[in-house]
């Protein structure tokens, strides 16, 4: 398939005088100065990017092919130039629907890096890498799947027929052109997996620190909560500065459900270890906030969620990830009528809960983000839930028994939900 078949034909000025205002322009800087390896063994662009890096038309995998081939590949070639001439790319598709719904997605946030022009004219090499070390992880969240967690691997060979293994992506050769990077790295992301069990980020920090280049570089882990580290946490405080994202999604038994394998009251204890360390605020050597992925699992449960948030950890900032897939799970094929009774609890939250800003505003945009739908049956969403439930001996509707009083007329049989 030719590169050109990628791409959109919509086009947008980015001529010099609006090129640094993401609202005036598609422009993207990410290609120019970031990449990422997957957790699935391949390569992307970023992390909302839906397609793989390829070269000559072949998808380059990780033990094929190394990390500074993906970096020079046709795919990110063109990929940049397209941004140069405000080609929109099909693989950026999460990003231009919820731009063209009033939204600020995360293309606006490579904005906030300050690229030089010479790096735009000549990426030599990323100044930002984010690494999915490998697939290993102590939990089988619902939202998840045995590329990002090996733990699902069992579940999903019987229930899909899914074939996978475990992947360590961080082989010899990509070790070793990483640590050639850190002299000019600017950011490295690590995730997972869960990325503190992972034996390579650890070498590749301590790596940082021994060279003395830790103190120019800044951090960005996506932990789950589960791991605490005193040694992990005392390298952290030889960076620049550490942005420590807590993925939690829900509280109590509905966090549980969700990140299968979690313990609740040893999580929120974790989070309170890590904050010790650091903080709330960029201030801090390590800035800790959490990352809610917004299911519609969770979002009738906002409420109480940060009810809870707001007396525990009333300074965390809160900051939401869309889920898209599967898209059993996103909040887009909620019936309307479903919607609307969500739009007004949370309205009547934010109305009547005295909040941060940042908080409201969380909720505002989530409120319009229920406008949008797609093509996608309900059902879907009730077949999921049921073949899992079965597998794992557990019932949606007694953890989220307010909201299955509220959708349990479109379920297309009350038993499939039962144990």
């Amino acid at each position: 398939m030719p590169l050109s078949s990628l791409f959109k034909a919509k086009k947008t000025q980015t001529t010099p005088e609006v090129l640094r205002d993401p609202d005036k322009t598609d422009f993207c800087y990410f290609p120019f100065f970031e990449i990422m390896m997957s957790a699935e063994g391949k390569f992307k662009p970023c992390s909302k990017h839906y397609d793989f890096i390829s070269h000559e038309g072949k998808t380059l995998v990780v033990g094929e092919s190394s990390i500074e081939e993906a970096w020079n590949s046709d795919y990110m070639q063109t990929l940049r130039e397209n941004f140069k001439n405000g080609v929109r790319m099909k693989g950026c598709d999460e990003c231009w629907r919820e731009q063209d719904m009033g939204l600020k997605p995360m293309r606006y946030d490579s904005y906030n890096y300050n690229i030089p022009e010479s790096q735009v004219q000549q990426p030599l090499q990323p100044t930002r890498v984010e690494i999915n070390a490998s697939n290993i992880c102590n939990l089988r969240c619902r939202i998840c799947m045995p590329t990002a967690s090996h733990k699902w691997i069992r579940e999903a060979k019987e229930l899909y027929n899914w074939e996978e293994t475990v992947h360590f992506n961080m082989t010899p050769e990509n070790m070793a052109t990483i640590k050639s990077w850190i002299p000019n790295m600017m950011e490295i992301g690590l995730f997972g997996g869960e990325p503190l069990m992972s034996k390579e980020n650890i070498e590749l920090l301590e790596y940082c620190v021994e060279t003395g280049h830790a103190k120019n570089i800044q951090l960005l882990l996506n932990t789950n909560g589960t791991v605490y580290d005193d040694h992990v946490a005392k390298l952290f405080k030889k960076f620049k500065h550490v942005f420590l994202n807590f993925s939690i999604d829900d509280i109590g038994p509905r966090f549980e459900y969700q990140r299968k394998n979690a313990k609740w009251d040893e999580v929120v204890e974790n989070m309170k270890r890590w904050i010790r360390h650091g903080g709330y605020t960029e201030k801090d050597t390590i800035e800790c906030k959490i990352c809610c992925s917004v299911t519609n699992m969770n979002i009738f449960y906002f409420p109480e969620y940060f009810e809870f948030m707001n007396k525990e950890f009333p300074g965390l900032p809160v900051f939401w990830n869309l889920i898209y897939e599967p898209w059993e799970y996103s909040i887009e094929i909620l019936p309307e009528e479903v919607k609307q009774i969500v739009r007004e609890r949370l309205q009547s939250f934010v109305s009547t809960y005295e909040m941060t800003e940042k908080r409201t505003k969380t909720i505002d945009n989530l409120i319009t983000y229920l406008n949008n739908t797609i093509d996608k049956p309900f059902n879907g969403f009730f077949e999921k839930i049921a073949r899992h439930d079965r597998f794992r001996k557990e019932d949606f509707s007694e953890t989220f028994p307010e909201f299955w009083d509220i959708i349990k007329d479109y379920a297309p049989e009350r038993a499939l939900l039962t144990k």
